[in-house]
């Protein structure tokens, strides 16, 4: 079984269109998310990559106005990056996208 770290959590906060990291790339490691909510103030098509314009690792989300994506606590984990990649939230448009994204880095 990979050695994986405990439970961090990083502040969903961004508002550009296109690429915005949201976890740092962790040198051989491997970013699994294990819990995420997110709330959008507009209209905006979210996906989640590994790598800036990367791989992605969910589908575009719509989001409306006041609507929110949550994933609720999953220990195996909902997606991970590659190794030694970032986290990327690509955005559709420069609309603001708020909230907190649970992960863990493993091997």
């Amino acid at each position: 079984m990979p050695i994986q770290s405990e439970v961090q959590y990083a502040v969903v906060d961004h508002a550009a269109s296109g690429d915005n990291t949201l976890v740092a790339a962790v040198t051989g490691k491997k970013i699994r998310v294990v819990s995420l909510c997110m709330v959008a103030a507009g209209t905006v098509l979210a996906r989640f990559e590994s790598g800036a314009g990367g791989t992605a690792l969910t589908g575009q989300m719509s989001m409306a106005a006041n609507t929110q994506i949550m994933l609720q606590y999953n220990p195996a984990g909902w997606f991970e990056t590659a190794a030694a990649a970032l986290l990327n939230l690509e955005l559709s448009a420069a609309i603001s996208v708020d909230g907190v994204v649970g992960f863990v880095t493993v091997e």
